[in-house]
């Protein structure tokens, strides 16, 4: 059993005499998560705690003890990055490698909101190949690629948040779409499409069913903010969907971005209301935490190039959240009203950054790069 860190990852290393899977449990309220395994002999030395990177402390089983659970203490928020099993080898027995990623608190609950599988529910067992290169797809008629779907918030008669120099979130986010499909495309790993290539209203259900239709692998609502009264308060946020907001402010957001199909059709909005929540009632745990996990990753890369909101990790009950069956992310670029944000989402350095973060945390989520 190991425990390092590389590259900013806290690396954990389960070695036994049989194929391991491990049920990832958090207690609410905390930082410590158990792994319940079937009974197995790890390869260890004496009983002792090790510590390393976010793990504050993982109590590790004596030689030829029997164990069936592990826990560890956390220092602090993290979500898992990635986890592989790898088969007997030079000498060394079945293995378990969980990376942990430094994140949010906020991203922390969302990723363990419920119990992972590992690595079952996040990698095959095997190592997995790195993703196909732009050309001809593995199967006739069939693009293997996942695909992307990215949603320019607002556009047409709905100009979104307004900043004090007047220029129009529609545009910045059309903007920010294009420049992450280009990133995206350019990688050859990926298939792209937007919700809306030009300046043209488009009603929330009508973005969902679009990625639906597609049967995408991923959904990114892309949006600003703007306070009127506020010039001070900046920085991205990332909102996964909840029926109970975790604040006021995300509630506050939902609602005004909820309203965007007001202003097309006030006729429909109760039947829109049905509709997504009857598709909230069908919504899977399993795509719920998938949600969570790319949010985290996203927020965490993010984090490394631009600013974040305190407590950027949200939840509210976003309409354009709603499909059941494809994880989906809100991304708030930042506020309008401020204008240290407005300059940098409004240059072509802000919006080449950005494009980075998101796309660094796409990957990571696929797995697009090679297993060591």
């Amino acid at each position: 059993m190991d425990l390092s860190l590389n590259a900013g990852l806290t690396r954990l290393v389960l070695e036994a005499d049989r194929p391991l899977q491990a049920l990832v449990l958090n207690e609410p309220g905390g930082l410590d998560l158990t792994l319940k395994l079937e009974q197995a002999v790890f390869a260890t030395g004496p009983a002792q705690r090790l510590a390393a990177g976010v793990v504050e402390r993982l109590e590790v089983p004596a030689t030829n003890e029997r164990a069936d659970r592990l826990r560890l203490s956390l220092l602090d928020g993290a979500v898992i990055d990635r986890a592989f099993a790898l088969p007997p080898q030079g000498g060394r027995g079945h293995r378990l490698v969980i990376d942990l990623l430094p994140a949010d608190p906020g991203a922390f609950v969302a990723a363990f909101a419920q119990p992972l599988l590992l690595p079952a529910a996040i990698v095959p067992v095997a190592p997995a190949p790195a993703m196909p290169q732009a050309g001809p797809s593995t199967a006739p008629g069939r693009d293997s690629r996942k695909l992307i779907v990215l949603d320019p918030g607002h556009g047409g008669h709905d100009p979104g948040a307004i900043s004090a120099s007047g220029r129009y979130e529609k545009e910045l986010t059309l903007a920010v779409a294009q420049a992450l499909a280009k990133k995206l495309r350019a990688t050859g790993r990926y298939r792209v499409a937007l919700t809306r290539e030009r300046d043209q209203a488009v009603k929330l259900l009508d973005r969902v069913e679009f990625a639906r239709r597609r049967e995408a692998d991923l959904f990114l609502s892309i949006h600003a903010d703007s306070l009127a009264a506020d010039r001070a308060t900046r920085g991205a946020s990332i909102y996964t969907r909840a029926e109970d907001a975790t604040d006021r402010d995300a509630e506050a957001l939902a609602l005004r971005e909820n309203r965007a199909d007001q202003l097309a059709d006030s006729s429909n909005a109760g039947d829109v209301d049905d509709v997504v929540a009857i598709l909230m009632d069908l919504a899977s745990r399993d795509t719920r935490r998938l949600s969570g996990r790319f949010a985290g990753l996203l927020a965490a890369s993010l984090a490394e190039r631009i600013p974040l909101r305190r407590n950027g990790m949200r939840a509210a009950n976003f309409r354009v959240l709603g499909a059941p069956d494809i994880p989906s992310v809100l991304l708030e670029l930042g506020y309008l009203s401020n204008p240290g944000d407005e300059a940098l989402l409004y240059s072509e350095t802000g919006r080449a950054q950005l494009a980075d973060a998101v796309a660094e945390a796409i990957d990571r989520y696929f797995n697009a790069a090679s297993l060591p």
